[in-house]
């Protein structure tokens, strides 16, 4: 009896010490398999936009991340050209021009320049420029308007945007809203009109001088005299 009772005994710590091991709390520090923690990640997208009275829009980029996530962003993007393909598709709805990428690892940033086409537009007596999302004016001074974004990231990140726009010095009547998923900047610009009526004038007054010297090489000066009596008259 005493013989089976000790089997019994060991029969019942064998088949109960992995329940027992797994049950133990894990100490601080010890590494653990298969249990991945959250990353944080955080990445700095500066941009710093040039509106030219052409609509032309000349932007500088820098995008900077902590080492995690410059790390990250070297495995998905180990080329130049991997990220400038990223931009050109983020950016589909305007056309980029000059637009070259450069990593610069030991800062952690990478940057770009391009010029976009299609960010602008003129609509009736304003020109509107429109960028995509909804972003918040933070600061202004005069024709510089600096706007701030924030987007979730995976595993708990985040991805910070600062948006500086500066308008061209001559444009005035700015004003800011957010319509259709959009933050748009209508302002206005000087006419060019009025230099193309001088122009005009500047032709129609060669035209008189030269039609008096005509009248006056063929009548002679008397005759010039007469006629303009006659139109009084």
């Amino acid at each position: 009896m005493k013989l089976r009772a000790l089997l019994l005994i060991l029969t019942m710590l064998v088949l109960c010490s992995p329940l027992l091991a797994s049950a133990q709390p894990i100490a601080l520090g010890q590494p653990t398999k298969g249990i991945e923690l959250p990353v944080k990640l955080e990445i700095d997208d500066i941009l710093n936009m040039t509106v030219m009275e052409n609509g032309l829009v000349k932007v500088d980029e820098v995008v900077k991340a902590t080492a995690t996530g410059y790390l990250i962003l070297k495995q998905q993007y180990p080329l130049s050209f991997l990220f400038k393909r990223f931009i050109e598709m983020d950016k589909a709805d305007v056309e980029l021009e000059n637009l070259t990428v450069n990593f610069d690892d030991a800062n952690r940033r990478v940057t770009a320049s391009y010029v976009a086409l299609g960010m602008t537009a003129k609509k009736m007596d304003k020109w509107v420029f429109s960028m995509e999302g909804d972003a918040k004016l933070t600061t202004r001074a005069g024709n510089t308007l600096v706007f701030s974004k924030t987007f979730p990231m995976p595993l708990g990140g985040k991805k910070n945007m600062v948006i500086t726009v500066h308008l061209p010095e001559s444009a005035s009547d700015v004003s800011v809203t957010s319509e259709g998923g959009y933050t748009r900047i209508y302002y206005r610009l000087p006419s060019s009109g009025s230099g193309g009526n001088l122009i005009l004038m500047g032709i129609l007054g060669a035209l008189i001088v030269l039609l008096v010297l005509n009248l006056v090489l063929k009548e002679g000066l008397l005759g010039l005299l007469k006629m303009l009596k006659r139109e009084k008259a």
